[in-house]
């Protein structure tokens, strides 16, 4: 096993990553930019290296500068969490040439998997189901005569992409070159690729995705499936494991679909495949995510398991002393992620400081965040404050558990997205399955704020909302104006 470990990351998963380095006695070391200085991870770990900047091209992906100082403290693995870097091959490639273990796959795996075309191709290997598209990259014009023959509805996905981005739904061919240069050119500004390719959209579709973990022998294990589907402009809010979509027969399907994939490509280390699955419950490849997942909280709940240890554990060559039959499943997990948004002003992004924080406790709840009283959202960084997870031995139980939570939940400072989460976990199509991946964009108005919370400012707040334009349309403020808007209507949220 590693002596030290460094954290290239921030926030709720560098204090993740951190707790098991803890528990485990390996040396942790965390990066900083500078205005993360006084933050939980910062504080608790061993060693800091502060980088030069607050910006994320001179900060957490800044590793020309941090790994060479990272192998002069000593350091001889680092794990990337999730984001930033932790899907880029150069960066894992130059983590092994800074003679460091990486704490997550190949560089060939990221390769092939990170390549959403040759993804695909390896998918045809092992036999897993794919929606008709096309395998090649092909500019606009080409495109659309494929999209054609498919038929529409279609979707223009990047090549190189991930988390939602770079991804446009196209009803019919009148816009489809305008759409597909939109995804181009989004695609090139997030991976800075603007290689785009196309397959058939699926409606009425649900998000269903398998924790995978690649063993150094070549064979892979499971940790069951997880229920994507209340997504809101493809960034997932809630999620929970099993799916309450799948029969047991079903969930075996795609748990052998998705491991024979990991082997088809070797893979090793932790990575989820992601599918959708239709009305009939038929599974149709999306991506492979090469990195440990937001929401892997759920699966080790249903599982009692530690998949940053799983993680560390490979990486070191050593192989968990565990085979598939070993893994037991049992009960229920949710998760929702809770951001630092203004719900009241189309969701922009609300920075500042939190006066004051009080977490949910109690059975079956667990909190992860590096949130406490004085903690500041920046500007420059993912707005997420928490990931709340509750655990018991039914959804419905769960769901209560959640809830109850959720209504405990206090955030000063800064609004969050609190409200509408509880709104939708206790709304009557959540808890009877009458959703798919497109629901709350379909319903944009489905769920309101109680016009009993509403404050003066946040009254203001949604008369506003009606006169800025939506971060999505082709009209999007830049960033720095959705921080400014929502800065300037701060308050104390519910």
């Amino acid at each position: 096993m590693f002596n030290s470990v460094l954290i290239a990351n921030r926030g709720e998963i560098a204090l993740r990553i951190l707790t098991t380095l803890k528990e485990l006695n390996i040396e942790s070391v965390i990066l900083s930019s500078p205005i993360d200085q006084e933050t939980l991870p910062v504080k608790l770990a061993d060693k800091v290296l502060v980088l030069p900047g607050n910006l994320p091209s001179e900060s957490y992906l800044n590793y020309k500068y941090f790994l060479p100082l990272a192998r002069e403290l000593g350091v001889d693995a680092v794990h990337p969490g999730y984001g930033f870097l932790s899907e880029n091959s150069h960066f894992r490639d130059a983590v092994g040439k800074s003679k460091m273990s990486f704490v997550g796959p190949t560089k060939l795996n990221m390769e092939i998997l990170g390549d959403k075309v040759k993804a695909r191709e390896a998918a045809i290997r092992s036999g897993t189901p794919l929606l008709p598209g096309v395998n090649e990259i092909l500019e606009a014009e080409e495109l659309k005569e494929v999209a054609k023959n498919i038929g529409f509805p279609v979707m223009i996905k990047a090549a190189a992409g991930g988390g939602g981005r770079g991804i446009r739904v196209v009803e019919n061919e009148s816009n489809f070159i305008s759409v597909c240069t939109q995804a181009q050119n989004e695609a090139e500004m997030a991976f800075g690729d603007r290689r785009v390719y196309l397959e058939k959209f699926l409606t009425q579709a649900r998000h269903i995705e398998v924790q995978l973990l690649g063993l150094n022998s070549g064979s892979a294990l499971h940790y069951g499936e997880r229920d994507c589907s209340i997504q809101r402009k493809n960034q997932k809010i809630i999620e929970e494991s099993p799916s309450p979509y799948l029969t047991k027969k079903k969930a075996k399907e795609i748990h052998e679909i998705a491991t024979n994939l990991a082997e088809e490509v070797g893979y090793i280390n932790a990575g989820t495949a992601e599918f959708l699955s239709d009305s009939d419950r038929n599974f149709y490849f999306m991506e492979v995510n090469t990195r440990i997942q937001v929401e892997h909280p759920v699966s080790e709940f249903v599982t009692n398991s530690d998949l940053i240890k799983q993680q560390l554990l490979i990486a070191s060559g050593e192989d968990p002393d565990i085979n598939q039959k070993d893994i037991k499943f049992k009960g229920h997990a949710i998760e929702a992620r809770v951001y630092a948004e203004n719900p009241y002003l189309k969701f922009k992004p609300s920075p500042g400081e939190i006066s004051e924080i009080e977490h949910p406790n109690g059975n079956g709840i667990r909190v992860d965040t590096h949130m406490e009283n004085g903690s500041t959202i920046p500007s420059f960084y993912d707005s997420m404050i928490s990931k709340v997870i509750s655990y018991s031995d039914s959804r419905m139980s769960a769901i209560n558990k959640l809830s109850l939570a959720l209504s405990r939940y206090k955030i000063y400072g800064v609004h969050t997205t609190i409200p509408i989460i509880y709104q939708i976990i206790n709304s009557e199509e959540f808890k009877t399955q009458k959703y798919d991946i497109k629901f709350l964009d379909s319903n944009p108005n489905r769920f309101q704020i109680p016009k009993e919370l509403l404050s003066i400012a946040d009254v203001a707040a949604v008369s506003m909302a009606d006169k800025i334009p939506d971060r999505e349309s082709k009209n999007e403020d830049c960033e720095e104006d959705n921080w400014r808007w929502s800065y300037i209507m701060g308050g104390q949220i519910f």
